[in-house]
Order: structure tokens, then C-alpha cells, then sequence
């Protein structure tokens, strides 16, 4: 071998006579590159080099992988857009029963997508008594559809109809009892041995009575335990000796629960609402020393829901009212599923203020954290089980309310008829169709019944309000249908029906109202005033609503730092504001009216 060897110059150096073995005197040095010494060391230095690449590669996936998410903008539907509940017996009747139908929202599809909403959210559809519609045939069945609702294909026709029109669809899912005739409770009944014994919450006599129960809940007045000849054990249930209750600690359950989900999904259902779940958990219940079950059934069927992977963004909503802090969900984009928080905006009872609301807002925002990818409040007016707005408050505040839910931040929610100002509807105890309100009796049935927020939707002055073409109806329609209904209300500029369009419509296109910070700018009795704002944004949004009885005159500058004196109005409940100029010193609000202003920033 040469004394002087290139191998390890660079192509400079040899064509310089150069190399890279020169000592401190200058004098090439003769190294043999081939010894077994420094071939050996050679190879440590080359696994060590490689090891510690490999290194800083899996630290940088893992620093990749702890960084906030940004998902794919259509991950992001559930927590941008209006979501329309429909309680499907009572939306719209198709073939002349008296009871709505999946055909009957089928053709009122085009009213739903006209209202800006982008979810259409269904209740639940199987085979129950919770649809209150034959409450003597308990025969529930999660994967049937009550046929008086319509059937499977009518369910896939709904689905690819709301899909073309560029909307998602959320099912009501209600697994936490089934009727005492399902073949489940059947077979749990039968024997204590055998594959579904333990589906049900089942417990021994205590002291010749039924079981002992130490729980930490509020509900804990509401739960009661029938005794079963046959297996000679009590079951546990929570409102109707016919609706025992199911038992989330049974893994065997927990998997059938999963593949209903699965059932679902291939249908094409977008999301799902599990409904009644909520009084299920909690720490520290026993009973006779069993712990209930936890979060994690939640978190199971979040994953389940999460992993379905048929190029779909499909999430799972937890209705959880007292306890948001419980609730875990996954940070990742990998996962499509989330839980929103289903909270009321108003008082069940007590006066309606702004201070009300604005407490309810702040406490849900600050516990929820909005900083938190996947947790969002979900706000809604009212629902099947509370007095409609109209009812409960006055129709003169339908439009100021619906103002203030649309441009929160946090998922609004409309249930059908809020958007047109419906009354409840007047049900007789004979007229009764909600099984627990049956069982309370001719003189107690209305402290329970849901019935009077169930009447079928108002969609004109005519016989049965064009809710069916049959001669009767399953409910008693709306007290005031005649004179609010859709139709009174679609050619009307200043009507309910019209200032939700344009309140929905400003969602939609503000990005504040979507991703913008909140903060509260002015509650008292009367009046309620929060701002959108963002870095981004060269300009601020903000409403302000007058739920007083009177009118009152606001100076917004007293309570909001800026330079700015005046605001344009973007959306108003009276339309003539509407593209006016206000003084931000000096704004008029006339009793439950709101307007929503553009201001720029200072």
C-alpha cells in the first residue's frame, strides 16, 4: 500500500496532493485503514452515528405527535355548523296515520337545508317505548325501526338525500334499558348462568327487601328494583317497572353495544347522541358494594365510533349535564369521535336574565376549556323534555335568544319549532301518549309528561297544520298553529322564521362566530352583550340582546375599552336596522330585541 492514502479525502484535497492525515509538524503520516483495530472502531463509529439518528428521528415523530392537531377542515362539521333536531313522530306524517315519518322529513328536506343548518338530528327510531307512540308493545329492538317510522331503506334514502344536499345526519341512541319483552331480558331472566345473566343489573334480596343502594347521586330517588319470580333476584330500573335497566359493566354487553354502533355506520349515520346516559356514572356509587361503571363504557364507544373508517368523520356526542370535568376524548386527528357537552342555555324555571345567561355561558366555556381540541359546549334553547321558549318566557324573547345561541361559541342546537316561536301544545291525560306520564295518573301525568313539547310541527293554518292528511294526529297540534306556522312566515321579512334565516345564515359565512375568542362585555337583568374577537381579525363582532321587560338604552363604551363610536349592524331581530349605523354610546334595545354589530377594531 502507498504511503499516502485518499481514501477519506475529499475530491479537493486530492487534487490539491492533500490529504487528511497530516500531524501537527506537517508530515503526512502512513495510516493503514484496513487494520483490524480501525476497522472495528470504523464500524462502532457508523452504528453509533446510525443509532443516533434514529434517535433524533423517533423524538421528532414524538414532538410531532404531542403538537396540537390541526385536522382536515371536514373533521371540523361538528363543531362549526347548526345542528336541527327533529323528533321524528311529530315532524312530518307521509302516508295518513297521524304519526311523522322518515318520508315525511324526506320531503321537507328542502325546509330543513333552507334553515342554514348543516346536521340534521334525529331521535331515536328503533323498536322502544321511548318513542311514546305504543307504549303497551315493549319490544325493543336496536336494530329495527318502529314501523310506524318507516323502515331501513327509507332510512338509507333520508341519509343519501341529506348527504347530496352537503348534510351530515345524528341518530338518537338510547342503550341504557330495553323493555322486559326483548329477547334480552328474556334470555337474562331465564337463568343466572347464562350468556346474557348478567346484561341487566341484577342483585339479591337485602335484609328479605330489595338490594341496598348507596349511591352519590341526585337521581338516586328515581331508581327502583322489581323482583323476578323467576330468577328470584330484583332488577334494577329507573322509571318504568317495564323498562329494566342494562349493565355497562358486562364486557359481552359493552361488545354487542359496539356493533350496533358498526350496524349503524355502514348505513351511513354520520354521529350519534347517547341519550339518558347520564345518571349512570359516578364515583364512588355502590350497590351492595358493586362500583358503577365509569366513563370508560364512554370511552369504548368513542373509540368504536372514532375507528369506523369508511372515509368518514363520524363523532359521538355524550349528554353529560352535571359532570363536564369526567369526560376524556381523544386529542388526535386519528380519532373522528368527540363528545359535546348538551347543556340548556336557560333557567327550567325562575325569570329569564341576562345575567342568567351570561353565568351559564361563562361557567360552561371556562369548564369546558375551549382551548381543548375536542370539547365543545352544545348549547340548545329547549328540547323534547322542557317548555318551548314561547311557552315558557314569551314569543316576544324567540328571536333575541336564538340570536344570542347562534353566535356563541360551542355548537348550537334548534329543536324543530323553536325557530318559528311554537307553543307547547295542550295534552289531555286521555290524549297521553309518555309511558312514565301514564303511570302517574289523571292528576299527576303533566308534572312528567313530555307530550306537550312533542305536538306535530306547524306548517300551515289548515286542518291538522298540513301535518298529515289524515283525519287525526298522534299529539294534539300547537295551541297557536293557525297563526304561527311556517307558511304564515315565509313570505314575512320581520317574522321569527325569517330572523333565524338571517341570524344562521351570518353564522355561516362570520368565521368569528366559528373559531373567534369569546369574552363578556355587559350583564345585568336586562341586557346581555358578548364579543367575538380575533388576532387575525382587523375588526370585532358583537351582540347585544335586551331580555328585560322594558327597554333599555346600553353605552357599550362604558363597559368596552375602544376608540371606535360607532358599530354596523350585521343581523337585527327588528329588520329595519338592518346595514344600519349605531352609537355605540347610546344603542336602544325595545324589550327582547338583539342586534349584532361589526366594530372595528381600535
Amino acid at each position: 500500500m502507498s504511503s499516502y492514502d485518499v481514501k477519506g479525502a475529499t475530491e479537493e484535497q486530492q487534487q490539491n496532493g492533500e490529504s487528511n492525515n497530516v500531524d501537527n509538524a506537517g508530515n503526512k503520516e502512513e495510516i493503514d485503514f484496513y487494520t483490524p483495530g480501525l476497522i472495528l472502531t470504523r464500524k462502532i463509529f457508523l452504528w453509533a452515528y446510525a443509532l443516533g439518528t434514529i434517535g433524533v428521528l423517533i423524538a421528532a415523530i414524538a414532538l410531532i405527535a404531542t403538537m396540537p392537531k390541526r385536522c382536515p377542515k371536514e373533521r371540523t362539521w361538528y363543531t362549526q355548523n347548526v345542528m336541527y333536531k327533529v323528533y321524528v313522530p311529530s315532524f312530518k306524517d307521509s302516508d295518513g296515520d297521524g304519526i311523522g315519518d322518515l318520508r315525511g322529513i324526506m320531503s321537507k328536506l328542502d325546509y330543513i337545508a333552507g334553515l342554514n343548518v348543516k346536521t340534521l338530528w334525529l331521535s331515536s327510531l328503533y323498536d322502544a317505548p321511548t318513542t311514546g307512540i305504543m307504549p303497551n308493545a315493549m319490544d325493543s329492538n336496536f336494530t329495527v325501526i318502529d314501523p310506524k317510522l318507516g323502515t331501513t331503506d327509507d332510512l338509507k334514502a333520508l341519509i343519501r338525500a341529506v348527504h347530496t344536499k352537503k348534510m351530515k345526519l345524528m341518530l338518537d341512541f338510547i342503550p341504557t334499558a330495553t323493555s322486559n319483552n326483548n329477547s334480552w331480558f328474556m334470555q337474562s331472566r331465564a337463568s343466572r348462568d347464562n350468556p346474557k345473566s348478567n346484561w341487566y343489573v341484577w342483585e339479591n334480596p337485602y335484609n328479605g327487601g330489595p338490594p341496598r343502594v348507596n349511591w352519590s347521586s341526585t337521581d338516586d330517588n328515581n331508581v327502583h328494583w322489581q323482583y323476578d319470580s323467576t330468577r328470584q333476584q330484583y332488577y334494577m330500573y329507573y322509571d318504568i317497572k317495564e323498562r329494566p335497566e342494562l349493565n355497562f359493566k358486562s364486557g359481552s354487553l359493552r361488545a354487542e353495544i359496539k356493533s350496533l354502533f358498526s350496524y349503524y355506520l355502514k348505513l351511513g349515520v354520520d354521529a350519534f347522541n347517547i341519550y339518558g346516559m347520564e345518571w349512570h356514572f359516578g364515583s364512588g356509587s355502590t350497590v351492595n358494594g358493586n362500583v358503577r361503571p365509569s366513563f370508560s363504557v364512554l370511552s369504548e364507544w368513542n373509540t368504536q365510533v372514532a375507528g369506523y373508517t369508511d372515509a368518514k368523520y363520524t363523532f359521538l356526542v355524550g349528554q353529560v349535564p352535571n359532570d363536564v370535568n369526567a369526560i376524556t376524548v381523544s386529542q388526535s386527528c386519528k380519532f373522528n369521535a368527540l363528545y359535546l357537552l348538551t347543556y340548556s342555555l336557560l333557567p327550567n324555571n325562575g325569570p329569564l336574565t341576562g345575567n342568567g345567561i351570561a353565568n351559564v355561558v361563562s361557567n360552561w366555556i371556562t369548564t369546558v376549556s375551549m382551548s381543548s381540541p375536542n370539547r365543545y359546549p352544545h348549547w340548545m334553547l329547549r328540547n323534547e323534555a322542557k317548555t318551548r321558549v314561547a311557552q315558557s318566557f314569551g314569543s316576544q324573547y324567540v328571536n333575541a335568544l336564538n340570536f344570542i345561541m347562534m353566535t356563541l361559541p360551542g355548537v348550537p342546537s334548534t329543536y324543530y319549532g323553536e325557530e318559528i316561536g311554537m307553543m307547547d301544545s295542550t295534552v289531555s291525560y286521555a290524549q297521553t301518549r309518555d309511558p312514565l306520564a301514564l303511570l302517574y295518573g289523571p292528576v299527576n301525568y303533566a308534572t312528567v309528561s313530555q307530550d306537550r313539547t312533542r305536538g306535530p310541527m306547524s306548517w300551515n293554518s289548515t286542518a291538522n297544520a298540513d301535518f298529515t292528511n289524515g283525519t287525526t294526529t298522534w299529539l294534539p297540534l300547537a295551541s297557536d298553529y293557525t297563526t304561527v306556522n311556517v307558511n304564515s312566515q315565509t313570505s314575512n321579512t320581520n317574522s321569527n322564521l325569517d330572523r333565524y334565516k338571517n341570524i344562521t345564515s351570518l353564522r355561516s359565512t362570520e368565521d368569528l362566530f366559528k373559531t373567534g375568542n369569546y369574552s363578556r362585555v355587559v350583564a345585568t337583568n336586562e341586557v346581555f352583550a358578548f364579543r367575538r374577537y380575533s388576532s387575525a381579525k382587523t375588526y370585532s363582532v358583537m351582540t347585544i340582546a335586551n331580555v328585560g321587560s322594558t327597554t333599555q338604552t346600553i353605552d357599550i363604551k362604558r363597559y368596552y375599552g375602544t376608540s371606535a363610536t360607532t358599530g354596523s349592524v350585521l343581523a337585527a331581530t327588528d329588520v329595519s336596522r338592518h346595514a344600519a349605523t349605531i352609537q355605540l354610546n347610546s344603542i336602544q334595545l325595545a324589550s327582547g330585541e338583539a342586534v349584532v354589530l361589526k366594530i372595528n377594531n381600535s
